[in-house]
C-alpha cells in the first residue's frame, strides 16, 4: 500500500518530533545542557536544537554521534520510535 505525499511528510514530521523528544530526554536526564550534548556528539548547538524541536531529520551518522555521546545504543535512542 502506498502512502501519499502528504502522509509521508506527516509520518516524517511525527517521526522527526519524537526523535527530538527522545534526544532532549536522554539529555537531560544526564543533566546536560544543549551545548555540552552538542560539544561532546561534535554537532552545532543550533543543529541540535532544531533536531530536538523536530524541525530537521537526524540522518543515521547524526543519531550515532548523538547516541555515542549520550553513552547509550542508537536502538537505545530510538526506543519507542
Amino acid at each position: 500500500m502506498a502512502i501519499g505525499k502528504f502522509s509521508q511528510e506527516v509520518a516524517s514530521s511525527t517521526i522527526c518530533t519524537q526523535t527530538g523528544a527522545r534526544i532532549r530526554e536522554l539529555r537531560t536526564v544526564k543533566g546536560w545542557t544543549q551545548q555540552i550534548l552538542a560539544d561532546h556528539a561534535q554537532i552545532e548547538r543550533a543543529h541540535l536544537a532544531r533536531l530536538e524541536e523536530g524541525r530537521r531529520e537526524a540522518g543515521l551518522m547524526m543519531l550515532k554521534k548523538i547516541s555515542n555521546a549520550l553513552g547509550v545504543s542508537l536502538s537505545e535512542l530510538l526506543k519507542g520510535l
